[in-house]
């Protein structure tokens, strides 16, 4: 399919899109003459990519606002369709995670990483539906291998990831009669920023661990998979082969992979 037919004059919301994956979709949507509106906590971060994509600036929207707080999702909707007058996509991409045994996390950690990860794709679709239903649009969430796997030390990263497993699942259906589609990406490993921080059990901003880089994606290439998943109405999209072998064994040889698991964080904490 040609992205560019497909994404002209689209109207996309991008939660989380002042950085990383969200900002390489924006900038990939606005080569394709779409319109674009983004959402952070960083007021700096939104001005900077306002900045960045100047030429685009008539089909560029930013929004300085909170995903988990439902009062400003409504506000983001209606600004959306005052900007543009319609929405035709959403992208749940805001998210954070936390490193950490369980027991260890301060409960500060746990309301941030809830917040972020479940509030923060409940609220913006809630929002978006009414608009969606009239668009027959789509909704699409970004995940992880967390997302159908429990990962050790990402306890409360693969509960909230997991959660959007079962909320696609449902609102698929619940959405199927007003032919809005619902997808969602288990995106791989991706090139991450510089600034970018992962919180620690005790709530402390840390550096993303260091990733092998034969298995890590660029933000372009992941981005161009999420957009075509859209495109192609795909329903599910696991991205990276590392995903694809993680999902086949914990669906047909779970007992293989827990011994791997097991083996793997005995090394870590020794």
């Amino acid at each position: 399919m040609n992205l560019s037919d497909f994404y002209k004059d689209k109207v996309v919301l991008i939660t989380g899109g002042s950085m990383g994956i969200g900002k390489e979709i924006t900038r990939q949507i606005l080569q394709f003459g779409g319109k674009v509106v983004i959402t952070g906590r960083n007021p700096e971060r939104l001005q900077s990519v306002l900045s960045e994509f100047q030429g685009n600036k008539n089909n560029l929207l930013i929004h300085n606002g909170n995903v988990a707080d439902h009062d400003d999702n409504i506000q983001l909707v209606e600004k959306v369709i005052l900007h543009f007058g319609k929405l035709d996509v959403l992208i749940n991409n805001a998210g954070m995670s936390a490193y950490g045994e369980l027991e260890k996390y301060d409960y500060k950690v746990i309301n941030e990483i809830i917040d972020s990860n479940v509030k923060g794709a409940l609220f913006p679709t809630l929002a978006a539906i009414p608009e969606l239903k009239k668009t027959k649009g789509t909704v699409i969430f970004i995940s992880s291998i967390a997302g159908f796997r429990g990962l050790p030390n990402y306890s409360l990263y693969s509960l909230s990831k997991m959660a959007l497993t079962s909320l696609v699942q449902s609102l698929r259906i619940e959405m199927k009669a007003n032919n809005v589609f619902v997808g969602i990406a288990y995106v791989g490993f991706t090139k991450n920023e510089a600034e970018k921080r992962i919180l620690s059990a005790e709530g402390i901003p840390e550096k993303v661990p260091a990733r092998n880089k034969m298995a890590t994606a660029s933000r372009t290439e992941t981005a161009k998979k999420i957009l075509n998943q859209i495109a192609t109405k795909k329903s599910t999209v696991i991205h990276s082969a590392l995903g694809k072998l993680t999902f086949l064994l914990s669906k047909y040889f779970p007992f293989i992979l827990n011994k791997i698991f097991v083996a793997n964080y005995k090394k870590e904490i020794s």
